[in-house]
């Protein structure tokens, strides 16, 4: 933690600039974004205007019409479907987004949300028998966000003569499992750009190709609006932190479109106790929904955020928003508490560290918010970071990445040391015996320093480019809503202003300062979170700024929100 490096996005972007703004009759900064974010000219116009209409067409997944038909004939001949989704968002509104669709067109259909204690991660021979035992026997079993590395509860499955349908977005092993279909774009080089995709959004192709070939066959499926369980897919596509880029951001675009409609009882409930208004975005996801719906699988129990979900009347939703808002104080107490002592472990020295990476390990940790403990510590030391709780003689732990580094690739050089491992590039879980968590860190540290170099731990502020504050106009404004949402890689534009000075300034919420400030060519507004009135006032700055329009009694007020300055004099 300390000075930011500020990077620019490109070089030598000016001609590119110049062709799209031409081409497209765009503000300059609209057309800097564009350059600056690698999008080419022939994107440009559809990610100005993402329509359903470009999804693309399910059954480009090898086997899905396969599933389409299984789903159909169950529905046909009154045979049960058991959805096995996973404890987190994406899982838990890929399960109820799928139930909903089948359920809306005549499916006798369960949904087993596994315990993260009790029953562990995935998709498992133990938690078959467990689904089976609450609801009692299934014909068809459909995975979502889980079940492409599950080759033994799939076999098991199979022997008792119950057909799997996997839906999933993880990576997948040496060896896929026995089901009659799966639907996991990582499973299919050929569809590159559907790699994106996160569990709800597989779920969501599923539902697609169901609804598609019960439509084509004269089964079913006319009066399901597929996009009105977009608000499903963008809660569990934001949360799970996956690009909002292609299909994703279509799909989130009209997903929040959705959640700001209210359709469904929990919806509204969970917007009301998160206290959001009604113009969401994807970072209320993020900060606001999404913790309340983790926090039921972290410290409770998720299907209480699945029962949320899938209220159908407002009462019920709110009594499990009640709950969630317990869930979630509770694991906002326990995460502050392992935080504080890991911080500690740090700067004491008792933490396994180097300039390249991070362990803290404590003994009975609270398992569910030590994911997010490392989401903390990896943000605030830029480093790769591994949580672990020691229990008895065997750690449990999350780990988060940071810059380019694929840590499940890391992770597979020092699989030798673990029992078990799996995630994603960005955030993994890991299993090992307590007396070696010192030569794993070794191990670790070692991989990660021949994958990435001290410079690409640098702390650094990315910028599309330098702006002027009289470019900053209406039709500017309209443009950028045109370019959210935004989220993990579309961040919102970042530009830099020159030699601007601070006309007036004060502090606002304590901590805050809020002001005026002008160059040679205009004036703005502005908002610098975290930073006292003594860094700005009389000053002439360099500043890297987010313009956003700031929506005070009913007027839209165009205004910087600062993230970073340099004095110049």
């Amino acid at each position: 933690m300390g000075v930011k490096n500020w990077k620019l996005a490109g070089n030598n972007l000016d001609p590119l600039v110049d062709v799209i703004q031409r081409k497209f009759a765009l503000p300059r900064p609209i057309a800097l974004f564009f350059a600056a974010r690698g999008i080419k000219e022939e994107e440009v116009q559809d990610f100005l205007n993402p329509r359903l209409a470009n999804l693309s067409d399910p059954y480009r997944f090898p086997g899905i019409q396969d599933a389409a038909k299984r789903l159909w004939d169950a529905i046909a001949n009154k045979e049960t479907i058991l959805i096995h989704g996973d404890y987190d968002t994406d899982g838990i509104t890929a399960s109820a987004l799928l139930a909903l669709v089948l359920r809306q067109n005549g499916a006798d259909v369960h949904s087993f949300i596994p315990h993260r204690f009790d029953d562990g991660y995935g998709f498992t021979p133990e938690s078959l028998q467990k689904a089976l035992d609450t609801f009692g026997p299934a014909s068809v079993l459909v995975t979502v966000d889980c079940g492409i590395t599950s080759c033994d509860a799939v076999d098991e499955a199979v022997r008792r003569g119950i057909d799997v349908i996997v839906t999933d977005h993880h990576e997948a092993g040496q060896q896929l499992p026995n089901a009659i279909a799966i639907i996991n774009p990582k499973v299919y080089p050929e569809l590159e750009d559907l790699q994106l995709l996160a569990g709800a959004g597989a779920a969501f192709k599923l539902s697609h190709a169901f609804i598609k070939y019960g439509r084509e066959h004269n089964l079913g499926g006319f009066q399901t609006r597929l996009e009105e369980v977009l608000d499903y897919v963008a809660l569990g596509t934001v949360a799970d932190i996956v690009p909002l880029l292609g299909e994703n951001r279509i799909m989130v675009k009209y997903g929040i479109e959705a959640l700001r409609r209210q359709i469904r009882p929990g919806v509204r409930a969970l917007i009301e106790s998160s206290k959001l208004r009604s113009e969401l975005t994807p970072a209320d996801i993020t900060f606001r929904m999404a913790p309340r719906i983790n926090a039921a699988g972290r410290v409770g129990d998720a299907n209480v955020a699945l029962q949320l979900l899938e209220s159908e009347h407002i009462v019920d939703a709110y009594k499990c928003a009640s709950q969630l808002e317990s869930f979630n104080r509770i694991r906002q107490e326990k995460e502050q508490e392992i935080y504080q002592e890991a911080c500690e472990q740090i700067e004491r020295n008792l933490a396994w560290q180097s300039d390249y990476s991070l362990l803290v390990a404590g003994r009975d940790w609270h398992q569910g918010v030590i994911g997010i403990v490392a989401s903390r510590l990896a943000r605030d030391y830029n480093r790769p970071t591994i949580v672990l709780t020691i229990q008895g003689d065997v750690a449990y732990g999350s780990g988060r990445s940071v810059a380019c580094l694929n840590l499940v690739e890391v992770l597979s050089h020092t699989a030798d040391l673990l029992d078990r491992y799996g995630g994603h590039p960005m955030a993994v879980g890991i299993g090992l015996k307590a007396d070696r968590i010192a030569d794993f860190f070794d191990a670790m540290d070692r991989e990660i320093r021949k994958q990435i170099s001290s410079a690409d731990l640098e702390d650094v502020i990315r910028y599309d480019g330098e702006a002027q504050l009289h470019e900053l106009t209406p039709e500017f404004f309209k443009y950028l809503a045109l370019l959210s949402p935004f989220g993990h890689s579309n961040v919102k534009p970042v530009y830099r202003f020159n030699e601007v000075q601070i006309v007036r300034c004060s502090t606002v919420g304590g901590s805050h300062t809020r002001g005026l400030l002008r160059s040679r060519t205009g004036q703005s507004d502005f908002i610098a979170f975290n930073r006292p009135s003594s860094k700005f006032y009389g000053k002439t700055l360099d500043i890297l700024a987010t313009p956003q329009l700031n929506v005070h009694q009913g007027v839209e007020i165009p205004q910087l929100n600062i993230i970073d300055v340099r004095e110049v004099y």
